[in-house]
């Protein structure tokens, strides 16, 4: 998915995702963890935005854990399926959105203290949302970001193809914290999100939803599920090889 125009991107993608739990691998407990392990370096209620939200997945967590959050996504239902789980969860007063690309959110310069995004920036590039992030930030604050990366050199052929194709800029682990360096960053921490959770949260529930679906009905749509399920098998053989990273940065 593209976060440059919602009108650019196929309604039976945004159909397909809407009617899953999350949009992209990770779970609650990853990013409760994830968010102690950093709150030292945060004000005790600070002003995060969740970019490329999606319904809610990471930044319902950064709200109970105490931020003051701005969840920004393109696309409208998205944001609604957010204020709603926040609603339901007791969580309105602490989180806001916008329909806003990543990087075009109008926020003033240094506002914000925490800036989260999981699975999203590839959307824009990983060196543009990082640039972005660095005006937004408040100096001593934080970005954290995961980026599906490379684990290994030498990956298989068919795998090597599939992501050439759809994702041609990802990059190993080091050479994106190299990037965060180079981009006037601190690299705190990076860590590799476990495969059973990218399984489990994302893929297992994914599979689930493929069954419920028609693909007789609807070429679109049958295109989409046809690529995650190549995508989910290839992850299943070769999750050494790839896998989602978080990247914790800091502004000077």
């Amino acid at each position: 998915m593209t976060d440059e125009s919602a009108s650019e991107i196929p309604v039976a993608l945004f159909e397909f995702f809407e009617a899953m739990p999350r949009q992209g691998p990770g779970s609650p407990e990853v990013t409760a963890a994830l968010y102690d392990r950093i709150s030292t370096l945060l004000p005790a209620r600070p002003k995060a935005a969740d970019m490329g939200c999606g319904s809610g997945a990471a930044g319902l967590v950064l709200a109970e854990k105490g931020a003051d959050v701005l969840g920004v996504d393109i696309h409208p239902p998205f944001l609604t399926a957010f204020l709603e789980q926040a609603d339901r969860k007791g969580l309105q007063a602490k989180v806001n959105t916008l329909q806003a690309s990543m990087m075009e959110t109008d926020l003033m310069d240094s506002s914000l203290d925490l800036i989260w995004s999981e699975g999203a920036v590839f959307t824009v590039g990983f060196d543009a949302a990082f640039s972005e992030f660095k005006r937004l930030i408040k100096p001593g604050g934080l970005a954290v970001v995961s980026e599906c990366s490379w684990l290994k050199d030498d990956a298989p052929e068919d795998l090597a193809a599939f992501w050439s194709e759809g994702y041609p800029g990802m990059r190993t682990t080091l050479e994106n914290a190299n990037a965060i360096e180079a981009a006037g960053w601190n690299c705190l921490h990076k860590e590799t999100l476990e495969p059973h959770i990218w399984l489990n949260g994302f893929y297992d529930p994914m599979e689930s939803l493929i069954e419920t679906i028609d693909r007789n009905t609807d070429p679109e749509m049958a295109s989409i599920v046809d690529e995650q399920i190549i995508e989910i098998d290839l992850f299943r053989r070769y999750h050494d090889f790839y896998g989602y990273v978080f990247y914790v940065a800091q502004k000077p």
